[in-house]
């Protein structure tokens, strides 16, 4: 009987068992593939970067992002632009690509919601501080693909000129160059 009672248990415990190993594999890799996703570029359009100015009104500083609410002055590109140097860590040829396509955001909304790198990221590129209310920053970056309030940052300014990169993956797409009319 003993035996008997040991082969259904075990016909019943392999299923479960199997069960149990391919919920494991399947969790085990989902963070993996979202953070992939949650990190690249492809929510966001990369052919039109744009530039931003303004006052922020929000923070929420910590992991998995920095999030920060900016108040838009709605500013023409500066003069200056294309001469302005990078941000310390940043890739030249995607920075530049950036900078040549960034033409000023003329978009209705009075806000836009910045999604920026983590805070260990933000120290490795320089930023050894949390971002304030009140700070007035410049951005170069790009709108989100389904459109909203979210802007995402290649590179943004301090007001004292210190720039911090923003950049880890490849884009989907390079930035066009901006009209020439917007510098």
């Amino acid at each position: 009987m003993a035996k008997t009672m040991e082969g259904k248990t075990t016909m019943f415990l392999k299923p479960l068992l199997m069960i149990a190993v391919i919920a494991t594999l399947v969790i085990a890799t989902q963070p993996t593939r979202q953070a992939f996703a949650h990190h690249s570029w492809a929510a966001s359009d990369t052919r039109y970067a744009y530039y931003i100015a303004g006052t922020i009104t929000e923070v929420r500083w910590g992991n998995p992002h920095v999030e920060v609410r900016l108040r838009l002055d709605h500013a023409a590109v500066p003069q200056d632009w294309i001469k302005r140097p990078l941000p310390p860590g940043a890739d030249a040829q995607d920075g530049r690509d950036a900078m040549i396509s960034a033409r000023a955001y003329t978009g209705e909304l009075p806000d836009l919601d910045l999604t920026l790198a983590p805070p260990d990221w933000m120290g490795r590129w320089g930023l050894h501080r949390r971002l304030e209310v009140g700070e007035h920053i410049e951005a170069v970056g790009f709108l989100n693909v389904n459109g909203g309030d979210e802007f995402r940052p290649v590179m943004f300014w301090l007001a004292d000129g210190q720039g911090v990169w923003q950049k880890l993956l490849p884009f989907p797409h390079r930035p066009e160059p901006a009209p020439a009319s917007s510098h």
